[in-house]
């Protein structure tokens, strides 16, 4: 009995005790089920209300800390199979006075940059080249380029296997009397198909074309050169001829169609009335009736007239009032790079209008370029170097550089602003600096264009500005590799002591986290 009832005791403690422990277990799991969920929304609600991030880095190399040049009019390229590899451009001569010009190379991302000369050019340039724009096809690593080569000023199509090797680009062709080569590149059932928007006065006075190369990555291909341009003009049409593709096959370019002008180019007074033309083609420009897919209603011909008889500025140099820059026009297009949105088209483009130098305007169209928004969806006065992308969650992305102020307290403020509508725009400030420092060298004083990507979800771009180190000039943050002493507002040589005067840089950045 004894022993019996000791054991019914003995259960019963036991039971009493595995029944604490189980309740102590729950209470437990209770207080950290509690503890964890707020945790968790308050960093979903950190996250949400930090928004998107924003990279910002000087592309400068730290080796070349006494460079004071003005590298202005930058492009840029992310490689898509290996976004890491990024690939920038800008008006900087090699720094050994070489024949081949430098590409800005970074294999991180675009937190590190160096230099790889690698583009033809001349010995001793000063500027390494003329105009260059660069793209990587969607698969494959190839890089491909347009150049106005220094010295001979020829259109030429480059391309490399690897832009990080020390291999010279091959040249694709060269032809003379050309401005402005524009690159946009997609790779389309494992073909490099590769645009190149151009102003070819070779074909006056209708002078807009696009190069098409329908698999540019094999042997030494031949374009095949469209003339987008099938009205009259004033002798020619603006230098801006901007392509862009979709991978299903569909195919836009954007140019200045010049109709008449007043003034005087070498007086600095010429103004140029222009329509806004966008031409599409449905099967990447391979037909015979190239970019003709797209007809006006008004009078029936191959581009649709977004916007018509708008004035233009044109200037051959830019003055105090300019921002030191000279001014032309701005042009932009993107497409919605998801499957079926081919037909979500965006542009932009600046005109003259009342008490604003440059005033840019963003419209949208739904369905293949037929129709576009009746009013803009965002208007920028004073601004310049309009640039675009859209990406994988059809959010897009806006580049442009505003002029701020005016004579000694002149200022250059370049934003990234995003939206996923149109009717609502985030707003990031990436620089706000002198307009009147560094004086200019030589025209374009930033450049005639900026650029921007998008990959994925991720947004890439490329300005120039003073690169005068203060915190005050970079509201987004910023990231200098040259020598630079923020506190005291000066960038020292490799000796981290000698001064070293301010001047124009090329600045990459990245924006993560919009969806």
């Amino acid at each position: 009995m004894a022993s019996r009832k000791g054991g019914k005791k003995s259960a019963a403690k036991g039971e009493a005790a595995a029944a604490t422990k189980r309740k102590v277990a729950a209470t437990a799991k209770r207080k950290a089920t509690a503890t964890k969920r707020p945790t968790a929304r308050k960093a979903a609600r950190r996250k949400a209300a930090s928004g998107p991030q924003v990279l910002v880095v000087n592309m400068m190399p730290k080796a070349l800390s006494r460079e004071h040049n003005q590298d202005s009019e930058p492009t840029i390229a992310v490689n898509p199979a290996n976004p890491l590899e990024i690939v920038g451009t800008s008006f900087t001569p090699d720094p050994m006075g070489g024949a081949l010009a430098p590409l800005y190379v970074s294999r991180d991302g675009g937190n590190t940059w160096s230099l790889n000369s690698i583009v033809p050019s001349h010995a001793k340039s000063s500027s390494g080249t003329f105009d260059i724009s660069v793209a990587f096809g969607s698969a494959g690593g190839r890089l491909y380029g347009g150049i106005l080569r220094d010295s001979s000023e020829n259109f030429e199509t480059l391309r490399s296997a690897d832009p990080t090797a020390a291999t010279a680009m091959q040249v694709l062709q060269s032809r003379p009397d050309n401005d402005q080569p524009f690159t946009h590149a997609i790779t389309k059932a494992g073909k490099d198909s590769v645009y190149i928007g151009n102003n070819d006065f070779q074909a006056q006075p209708k002078t807009a074309t696009v190069d098409v190369y329908a698999d540019a990555a094999k042997g030494t291909p031949a374009p095949k050169k469209v003339r987008i341009e099938v009205r009259n003009t004033a002798g020619q049409d603006g230098p801006q001829v901007r392509p862009v593709a979709h991978a299903d096959g569909t195919a836009y370019a954007a140019f200045y169609g010049w109709r008449s002008q007043t003034g005087s180019f070498p007086g600095n007074t010429l103004v140029v009335t222009s329509d806004i033309v966008v031409v599409r083609d449905d099967h990447g420009g391979s037909g015979a009736l190239a970019f003709q897919d797209l007809k006006d209603p008004g009078d029936g011909l191959a581009g649709r007239l977004v916007a018509h008889g708008v004035k233009i500025p044109f200037s051959s140099s830019g003055t105090a009032v300019t921002g030191q820059q000279r001014l032309g026009g701005t042009l932009a297009i993107a497409v919605d790079p998801r499957a079926g949105h081919s037909g979500v088209v965006w542009l932009a483009w600046a005109d003259q209008q009342p008490r604003s130098m440059m005033t840019i305007h963003v419209r949208r169209s739904d369905d293949r370029g037929a129709t576009w928004s009746a009013a803009d969806l965002l208007t920028v006065p004073n601004a310049i170097n309009a640039a675009l992308a859209v990406n994988n969650a059809g959010v897009v992305g806006l580049l442009y550089q505003q002029l701020l102020g005016s004579g000694a307290t002149a200022r250059w403020s370049t934003h990234f602003r995003s939206s996923a509508n149109g009717a609502s725009w985030s707003d990031a400030v990436l620089a706000n600096t002198s307009a009147t420092s560094p004086t200019k060298l030589f025209d374009p004083y930033l450049g005639d264009y900026d650029h921007l990507v998008a990959v994925g979800a991720d947004f890439y771009g490329i300005f120039s500005a003073s690169n005068q180190p203060a915190a005050a000039n970079f509201p987004s943050g910023v990231k200098y590799q040259r020598n630079a002493d923020f506190k005291n507002g000066r960038l020292l040589a490799l000796d981290n002591t000698t001064p070293v005067a301010v001047s124009i840089d090329p600045f990459f950045f990245k924006v993560t986290g919009i969806s």
